[in-house]
């Protein structure tokens, strides 16, 4: 296979800086090692703190909105469309974006089992000024909001959907982790790590995955999915890589990532998305008592037990450095609590 030409931090930052954005998070994030935990497991932790994207608690869409919204706002929108489970990371995060460049935002988010009472992501949202439209938990998310914008225009408005179902905004979603991934090196310029995790549904991974093809690094990426395929929001590898692709060609390069290789994982859903596992709980008991950072429980706890399986079972070589990338979502600890306390005192 052809190899692509390999590019400089700087040179792909230019190419990123061309992209219009708006300016919501507070970056980069920090980069934490961890050496209590990388004493535990026996490589090199360090978390990549995208919970401190300062943005409505924080989280990986605070990076993500920046191009979305820009996108938004260049096709001259007035008002943002999303909607996903009650406790969605990605709704509390949009609302505080909208907010701040003065957007009209319209979520119409499931009455699942994480609705009521009415508290964590969900509260937020409201608090944001978001015209919240609940939905049926047996009604598809993307369905509703094709046919929430359909109403809007009739009524005169210029509404951008973002979130499952959006491709251009999972695209530009991807473009916001080239950018991280170039904070990651620029953090560690003598120690390229030689893995990188994450919990994802495919913008963050597809653009990880490109950075690394750009800078020409050899670090392994590991997306460990929080869902499985029977969900709407699931993407398959192929989707993924497609998301690169786009995002590859928003930077003006070319790409040779394909599905094969697109490393995602769903062998740490548990029972379903959104429900807490014990691997998940015992992975936030750990890091927490380690190094004091708290993991969420559906995305970053799934993601650093992936992290903690890997390791223990060897397929990350002892000695090697790992990036853990938290993605947030610190509010739903609120929602779990049962489920967490039940893990602390087992």
């Amino acid at each position: 296979m052809r190899r692509i030409r390999s590019f400089t931090v700087d040179e792909v930052q230019e190419r990123i800086d061309a992209v219009p954005r708006v300016s919501l998070a507070h970056l980069p994030t920090p980069l934490d090692e961890c050496p209590r935990m990388s004493r535990a497991v026996g490589r090199t932790i360090s978390v990549k703190r995208d919970d401190c994207t300062g943005l409505a608690f924080g989280g990986n869409k605070a990076r993500q909105h920046e191009f979305m919204l820009a996108d938004a706002i260049a096709a001259g929108a007035d008002c943002v469309i999303q909607g996903s489970a009650a406790q969605s990371n990605h709704s509390r995060q949009l609302a505080a974006a909208c907010a701040r460049l003065g957007l009209d935002v319209y979520l119409v988010p499931k009455l699942d089992e994480k609705s009521s009472p009415v508290q964590g992501n969900y509260l937020v949202d409201y608090l944001f000024g978001a015209t919240v439209l609940p939905i049926d938990p047996s009604q598809s998310s993307a369905a509703r909001k094709t046919e929430l914008a359909e109403e809007l225009r009739a009524r005169g408005r210029n509404p951008y959907v973002v979130g499952m179902g959006a491709s251009r905004s999972l695209t530009l979603g991807a473009v916001a982790y080239v950018q991280a991934l170039l904070e990651i090196v620029r953090a560690l310029p003598e120690a390229v790590p030689n893995w990188i995790f994450t919990a994802t549904q495919g913008s963050t991974l597809a653009g990880l995955q490109l950075g690394c093809e750009l800078l020409g690094l050899p670090t392994r990426l590991v997306g460990v999915c929080p869902m499985t395929a029977d969900h709407e929001a699931y993407l398959k590898p192929e989707q993924i890589a497609g998301l690169a692709q786009g995002a590859a060609e928003i930077l003006g390069v070319t790409t040779q990532i394909t599905a094969d290789r697109i490393t995602t994982t769903v062998d740490y859903v548990g029972e379903r998305y959104g429900v807490a596992t014990a691997a998940g709980i015992e992975a936030i008991r750990r890091l927490g008592a380690a190094e004091g950072i708290l993991l969420d429980p559906v995305y970053s706890s799934k993601g650093f037990a992936g992290l903690l399986d890997y390791c223990q079972d060897g397929r990350v070589p002892e000695g090697d450095r790992v990036v853990f990338i938290h993605t947030g979502g610190l509010p739903a600890l609120f929602s779990y609590s049962e489920d967490l306390l039940a893990g602390v005192h087992s």
